[in-house]
């Protein structure tokens, strides 16, 4: 801990590539911060250097291969990082004419099908969550497509898995909604100090817990494979099952994301369900 403290915002950067790169690849060489960073070779291996006296048990030397390897005791200084970190950090370029990402020309992802979201609309929005206001906006929905005025008090930006969204105070529906960011046409005044806040958010402060299990229809095979999918574990009644822990707000998002969200008549394409004691508990946090 000591030791992340000393770092300086520059070091921090290069380890998180460093940490990176081993944890996934498995091998460093100053190739990789040369081509990561644009750095020549010298400074490369100073960074390795630093990195290496920072962390002198993570590393060791491949001489064979003439790179540095995860030891058995490594453990990273700036925490575990997921794949898409990895992916995002180290070779991420968009190709825009096929609509998707490509990670060094061996790791691939799907892009957003949405349009991007405009600056000129989220940077008033950010200040307005920043500085507690409100703000009149045009927005369209599929129940009023035609861009009509409100008036909102945001305090979240949020992701759901396929679009932005900002949780707000809707003033004409007296409750917090969710504001899709491409659907937002204009963001016209601020219109003083929002009158409801996060704290008021009653869905938002609400932690909900449910809990996912294999369809039932599949086979012990394949109940194997999908366990281990969704990383359950078994539970008291010796079910296998897999516990999210949700803000209120997020619920839907949450089954969506998981493919809960309704029943599919194929086994192999529902692969799994809620727990029935978890069916009731979401039921609240569902549009009606």
């Amino acid at each position: 801990m000591d030791t992340l403290h000393k770092l300086s915002l520059q070091h921090r950067k290069v380890f998180e590539r460093i940490e990176l790169i081993v944890q996934w690849e498995g091998r460093l060489n100053t190739r990789h911060l040369i081509e990561a960073l644009g750095v020549t070779r010298q400074t490369a291996s100073r960074f390795i250097s630093a990195y290496k006296k920072s962390a002198p048990n993570n590393l060791v030397e491949n001489k064979s291969l003439r790179c540095y390897e995860p030891s058995s005791q490594f453990v990273p200084l700036l925490g575990a990082a997921p794949l898409e970190d990895y992916a995002a950090l180290s070779f991420g370029v968009m190709n825009p004419e096929k609509s998707d990402w490509v990670f060094g020309n061996s790791i691939w992802r799907l892009g957003s099908c949405q349009r991007s979201v405009s600056p000129e609309v989220v940077r008033p929005i950010i200040q307005a969550i920043q500085g507690g206001f409100r703000l009149d906006i045009a927005y369209a929905s599929i129940s009023s497509p035609d861009f009509e005025e409100r008036i909102i008090s945001p305090h979240s930006l949020l992701h759901d898995g396929h679009r932005w969204h900002v949780r707000a105070w809707c003033e004409k529906n007296q409750a917090f909604r969710d504001f899709v960011l491409t659907r937002i046409r204009d963001v016209f005044n601020r219109e003083g100090t929002a009158e409801m806040t996060a704290a008021d958010d009653e869905a938002w402060n609400t932690w909900v817990s449910f809990s996912i299990e294999v369809d039932p229809r599949l086979s012990d095979a394949q109940r194997t494979i999908v366990e281990l999918d969704y990383g359950m574990s078994e539970d008291d009644d010796g079910t296998m099952r897999r516990q999210y822990t949700v803000r209120g707000a997020l619920v839907l998002y949450w089954l969506q994301q998981l493919r809960v969200d309704r029943y599919r008549e194929r086994a192999e394409a529902q692969q799994i369900i809620l727990s029935s004691s978890s069916q009731r508990v979401v039921e609240r946090w569902l549009p009606h």
